[in-house]
């Protein structure tokens, strides 16, 4: 998992993010301008997670990161968190 956190850690800079209230709309960059044909909205714990999400983390780390701002149970972070990841990664890799 470790691996699919650097990738979307690396994606990050090809992304023009903008709050609106509380989700996150993620839009690519192509050839330095937004393609608004396809972008992701973010909730407001799918924001915490990409604007938290730095070199070198790993799930440990971002659980931590999401149990003291959410006060959540550990184990179901976990899990959310695997599957959040996952289709993150597989929304950045196809852009």
């Amino acid at each position: 998992m470790k691996e699919v956190i650097q990738q979307i850690y690396e994606k990050k800079e090809h992304y023009v993010c903008r709050h609106t209230g509380e989700e996150l709309l993620l839009i690519p960059l192509k050839d330095n301008v937004a393609d608004f044909n396809q972008y992701l909205t973010l909730n407001e714990v799918g924001a915490f997670i990409w604007d938290h999400i730095e070199s070198g983390d790993d799930e440990a780390s971002l659980v931590a990161k999401i149990c003291l701002e959410f006060e959540a149970d550990k184990n179901e972070v976990l899990i959310d968190l695997q599957h959040f990841l996952e289709k993150l990664r597989s929304f950045l890799v196809i852009q």
